[in-house]
C-alpha cells in the first residue's frame, strides 16, 4: 500500500471519528440529539456521506479494499444501453504521460499518481463511489476529490455543532 492510499484510509477513520465524537457529545442535551439524528439520517441519504461511513467499516472490518493507488489509472462512463461498440486507447504526449482517447465512451479520465475509489464492501453490501453529495454530482472518484468535498461538509457540520 503507498502513502496516498494509506493517508486516504487514515482520512476516513478520522471522518469516522468525528460522527462519533458528535454522537457522544449529542447524549446530554435533547436538541444536541436531535440535530444529530438529522446528520445521521443525512449520512445515510446522501452517496458521499454513505460512501465514507461504508469505506471505512470496511477499511475496519474486511480485507477488501475500497481504494486503489497506480501510476496511472484510468476512468469513465460506458455509452447507453445497447452501444457495444466501446473502445480506449492509451498514448503518450511527449513527455511521456499517458492519455485516453475513446470510443463510445463519456467523461474518459487519466489520472496520475491517484488513490482511485472502489466499490467499499461492508455487510456483503457493495457500495459504489460516490456520484453526488449534496444533490451535486462528484465528477471523480479519486481520493483527493472525495476528501475535499467531505472536508468542506465536516468543517460545516461543526461549525453546526459548536453553536447548539
Amino acid at each position: 500500500m503507498g502513502e496516498r492510499e494509506s493517508a486516504w484510509l487514515d482520512f476516513i477513520q478520522c471522518h469516522g471519528t468525528i460522527y462519533s465524537k458528535l454522537q457522544q457529545a449529542s447524549k446530554t442535551d435533547a436538541k444536541s440529539r436531535y440535530w444529530f439524528g438529522t446528520k445521521l439520517a443525512e449520512r445515510k441519504s446522501d452517496k458521499l456521506l454513505q460512501y465514507l461511513h461504508h469505506a471505512r467499516n470496511a477499511a475496519e472490518h474486511t480485507i477488501i479494499k475500497s481504494s486503489s493507488q497506480a501510476d496511472f489509472s484510468i476512468s469513465g462512463r460506458v455509452g447507453e444501453w445497447g452501444d457495444s461498440s466501446q473502445s480506449l486507447t492509451i498514448q503518450y504526449d511527449h513527455l511521456g504521460r499517458p492519455y485516453g482517447a475513446a470510443q463510445g465512451m463519456k467523461d474518459v479520465q487519466v489520472h496520475e499518481r491517484e488513490v482511485m475509489l472502489n466499490a467499499a464492501r461492508d455487510s456483503g453490501v457493495d457500495y459504489p463511489p460516490p456520484s453526488e453529495h449534496l444533490g451535486e454530482p462528484v465528477a471523480e472518484h479519486t481520493a483527493r476529490a472525495v476528501a475535499a468535498l467531505a472536508l468542506k461538509y465536516a468543517e460545516a457540520m461543526l461549525k453546526e455543532a459548536d453553536v447548539l
